[in-house]
């Protein structure tokens, strides 16, 4: 064989190796055969893209749907917007809504407590304006100070808040404070968020008599009422945050975890005073509660 016929066959043989499985650093060879174009359009490769799309697709939608949209971010700015919504009209110290509301929902939880911010940020704002504001419930903050001294130090300023009628401006605050710092996805305990001087200055910046609100918070004024709300909770078997009493009664793991489940919940408690009223109580079984029976969608 001679030189020119050992190049060609070399030539001939190198071009129809397998090529490594590695990115190109130039433009790919035209195939021959097999429907031809560019290489980088074949079927083999436009399925594996789309596979990879699909995947990746699906790993999005079960970020968004686990988080519930509920970055530190999102947070924020639902509570920022809500700081000029709240119907200060319907407040009445740690209580939001009027006496009358067939739901009466207690809340207790830990300003400290990133799962409590979410369900401040996710859903009860939504409750507020879908039902206290309707009449259909009634709203209670109460303290369960779990997560160190300045979970406590929070409680104390809140009731602080409260004696001047300035609670729900006030909580919404600390919680404002918690998203815009980033407590749901980066939990920091006794950051100094809550220390003194700062629940002072935002006192100040809501507008309260400062010179009652900070003789209150440095004399300990409600530490008797904190403690006492926290035996409350765990008499009621509430020993995490945010735990719920409806009507009195706890509902412990049957909590609902969306507004579908809230909304589900009130109607089913309302739907069963209606029933018990209807029946004058003749069925009615004497000390129950309607919220003892109903079932919440999750």
């Amino acid at each position: 064989m001679s030189n020119r016929q050992a190049r060609r066959e070399m030539s001939r043989t190198q071009g129809t190796r397998p090529q490594r499985s590695q990115r190109p650093t130039t433009p790919a060879p035209r195939r021959t055969g097999g429907g031809g174009g560019s290489g980088i359009f074949t079927r083999p490769f436009v399925l594996v893209v789309a596979a990879v799309i699909v995947i990746l697709g699906g790993i999005l939608i079960a970020v968004v749907a686990t988080s519930g949209g509920g970055s530190s971010d999102d947070l924020a700015k639902r509570l920022r917007d809500h700081a000029a919504n709240i119907p200060t009209d319907l407040a009445n110290g740690m209580k939001l809504g009027k006496d009358d509301a067939p739901v009466k929902l207690t809340v207790y939880a830990d300003f400290q407590c990133p799962f409590c911010l979410k369900f401040t940020g996710e859903q009860e704002i939504d409750i507020i304006d879908e039902f206290v504001k309707t009449g259909r419930v009634q709203l209670e903050y109460q303290n369960l100070p779990i997560l160190g001294a300045e979970s406590v130090r929070a409680a104390l300023a809140g009731m602080c808040a409260a004696d001047q009628n300035k609670f729900w401006q006030y909580h919404n605050k600390l919680f404002l404070v918690q998203a815009e710092a980033g407590q749901t996805s980066n939990e920091k305990l006794n950051a100094g968020r809550f220390s003194d001087e700062n629940l002072k200055k935002y006192a100040a910046e809501l507008g309260l008599d400062t010179a009652q609100f900070d003789r209150c918070l440095d004399t300990s004024q409600h530490l008797d009422e904190v403690t006492e709300q926290q035996r409350t909770a765990n008499s009621f078997g509430i020993r995490g945050t945010p735990g719920f009493l409806v009507n009195g009664q706890p509902l412990g793991a049957g909590a609902p975890a969306s507004m579908d489940g809230w909304r589900s919940l009130f109607q089913q408690v309302e739907q069963q005073l209606a029933t018990q009223t209807a029946q004058a109580g003749s069925t009615a079984t004497p000390g129950a509660s309607p919220a003892a029976t109903a079932t919440p969608t999750p």
